[in-house]
């Protein structure tokens, strides 16, 4: 057996698939595992699984060896793993079985009871690095549109392969165009009008190397400055995106989705934004393709960066994947280049890559299949459920060392804790910016903390508000003072600030833009709440305010994958608008106490009352202009 088929089996192990969970998947009960005297470490640690999984316990044998016990290659193990007796195989009934797994490369007679290592190999690598990863991200991301794609195999056409092996290889076109740059030589990319000095750019472009982050992502590193390399912030850019849109279309996976051997602007990406853009439809195309073939991690790592919205569409390429067209929709676009094209005008490389051309007619076809499709808008996708993740070699914890494997156990402990669940005290947290504190806010505070049995407030801390957040901290203390269950904080450097939502501090110019507040809400969910027990965040409606509005959906869709729940309280109203500060400032700018007295706690009253003035009032008018110096200037 190769080395490599025990490593690939002994990485889907450690990332957590087990040859016991797959009997227990595929109904195998009684299993018998086969091999070879020379694989009999392998066999052992096969066995060390089983035994640490007390769910079945399968018999082992040799194809030409007598009866013998293992445990000589750990000798230190022999009280904590009792040894593995192996038996001959010609000496078992194989009737006693229902599966019979062979590690071993030998030949074995055709029996539909016989599972060997290469399709066990297979079987594995694609549960662990692609079905696992892929239903784990759709649970987390629901309604969101994904699709599995294919690429048009030069298989596909009579001659194919032959007209393949006749193109020049891209790393020997670029050595020779740098050996002879005085020359005028030759290249398929010659029917676009490039000179040579265009395509080494191209060539070079197609160079970029990635880096991997500690989280295990990948980004591009454009290689040296190129006109059409087009990588930015760790990934190609798409051209023609527009400013303003409703959702996105990415496409994530390797070279040819990333637009290899093309100009950024002419790959499957730019084409289709292009197309988009010509018939008015507000969608933005994103590429996060990879330079590396056949890496399932690459692929998963960059999409669970993504953080894509409800009604967003992915087309996700790896190696494999189409096998789970069945249960995870599939688009097929495999004919691209069938007749009337002529595949000899697109293949451009000995490596399979295809040119701008390819590109274009393959951006047409995602075009046409999500138009005919009105981007299904209006279907729903029933995506299968991921199975649970386990921690240590995908066994569970419950059948680790001889624990309880009981379905009847598992319904009584899941019934115990619910009832553990209505003993947990429910803490609570609101994050307020208070420019100045209002009687809606006081509604917001009076409404959660009647919810919970303990409330945190969170005041926005950066200093970018009309009033100072020592004066706005003060302001929320006072009006919340009779609430013996509230407690105010500041938010630090992590909950709404410059680092991680800058965009709140703009909102005025933002008004018509989609803001990406993610990364606040994950360091509230991920670091903030588990430190003081939260498990609800509270906030307003917001029916004006469209980048607060967007805020509250990122926290609606983001924080119950940290188990804190997100509660929207209806506005207090006056004069039948929601009371905001806004109002506030407005009314003070003018000198209408009387509204302003209809708008804020008597606390704030007086504050406002004692700050009156030249300096305040032109605090606000400053303010005021400002906002409106950007919106002139994004205008």
């Amino acid at each position: 057996m190769g080395e490599e088929i025990f490593v690939k089996l002994r990485d889907c192990f450690t990332a957590g698939y087990t040859l016991p969970q797959y009997c227990i998947d595929n109904k195998i009960k009684r299993p018998l595992i086969v091999s070879e005297k020379k694989h009999e470490l392998f066999l052992w640690e096969i066995y060390v699984q089983f035994h640490y999984d007390k769910r079945l316990m399968p018999q082992f044998s040799f194809t030409d060896s007598d009866d013998i016990a293992i445990n000589k290659h750990f000798p230190g193990h022999s009280g904590v793993i009792s040894p593995l007796t192996i038996q001959k195989f010609s000496a078992m009934n194989l009737n006693n079985f229902d599966k019979i797994i062979f590690l071993t490369m030998n030949k074995i007679p055709a029996n539909n009871k016989i599972i060997h290592v290469h399709a066990l190999t297979n079987y594995f690598v694609h549960k662990v690095y692609v079905e696992i990863p892929l239903l784990h991200f759709l649970q987390r991301n629901p309604g969101v549109k994904l699709f599995l794609t294919n690429f048009p195999s030069i298989k596909r056409f009579k001659d194919g392969t032959e007209f393949l092996s006749q193109l020049p290889n891209a790393h020997s076109l670029k050595r020779m165009l740098y050996e002879n740059k005085n020359s005028n030589i030759k290249t398929p990319f010659d029917k676009f009008g490039y000179t040579n000095k265009e395509v080494l750019d191209i060539l070079i472009a197609s160079s970029t190397k990635a880096k991997t982050n500690i989280d295990g992502s990948t980004e591009m590193i454009e290689v040296e400055k190129n006109p059409f390399s087009g990588v930015l912030n760790g990934k190609r850019t798409t051209a023609y995106q527009p400013k303003h849109f409703l959702n996105k279309i990415y496409f994530v996976g390797p070279c040819f989705q990333y637009g290899v051997l093309a100009p950024f602007d002419k790959t499957i990406e730019s084409y289709l934004q292009k197309m988009l853009n010509e018939h008015n439809l507000p969608y933005r195309v994103e590429n996060e393709g990879q330079l590396v073939w056949n890496r399932y991690q690459d692929v998963f790592y960059n999409l669970n960066k993504l953080n894509p919205s409800p009604g967003d569409i992915i087309f996700v390429y790896i190696c494999s994947l189409h096998s789970m067209k069945d249960v995870v929709p599939y688009c097929d676009i495999s004919d691209v280049f069938d007749p009337p094209n002529d595949y000899r005008e697109i293949y451009c490389e000995k490596g399979g890559h295809v040119n701008e051309l390819g590109y274009k007619l393959l951006a047409e076809k995602y075009f046409k299949f999500l138009t005919e499709n009105n981007f299904f808008r209006d279907k729903e996708f029933n995506y299968p459920l991921p199975p649970p993740q386990y921690h240590r070699y995908g066994i569970p914890p419950w059948a680790e060392h001889g624990g309880v494997n009981s379905e009847i156990v598992s319904e009584e402990l899941k019934a115990y804790k619910e009832q553990l669940k209505a003993k947990r005290v429910q803490i609570g947290a609101l994050v307020m910016n208070c420019n100045p504190f209002t009687l809606g806010h006081q509604y917001l505070v009076e409404y959660a903390a009647a919810r919970v049995d303990k409330l945190y407030i969170f005041v926005v801390e950066e200093d970018k508000s009309v009033f100072p957040f020592a004066d706005r901290i003060e302001l929320v203390r006072q009006g919340v003072k009779h609430f013996s269950n509230v407690e105010v904080l500041p938010s630090g450097k992590f909950i709404i600030s410059q680092t991680t939502f800058s965009g709140y501090f703009n909102k005025a110019s933002l008004q018509d833009v989609q803001v990406d507040s993610s990364e606040d809400v994950e360091i509230f969910g991920r670091e903030i709440a588990p430190t003081l027990g939260i498990t609800v965040r509270f906030a307003g409606e917001e029916p004006t305010d469209n980048v607060t509005r967007q805020y509250n959906e990122t926290m609606k869709k983001i924080l119950p994958r940290y188990g804190v729940e997100f509660c929207q309280i209806p506005r207090k109203e006056f004069d039948g608008e929601p009371i905001s500060a806004s109002k506030v400032r407005a009314a003070l700018k003018v000198g209408d106490f009387d509204k302003i007295k209809k708008l804020v706690p008597k606390s704030t009253l007086q504050y406002l009352r004692k700050r009156t003035g030249q300096e305040i009032i032109e605090e606000i008018i400053v303010s005021d202009m400002t906002r409106q110096d950007l919106r002139s200037c994004i205008g």
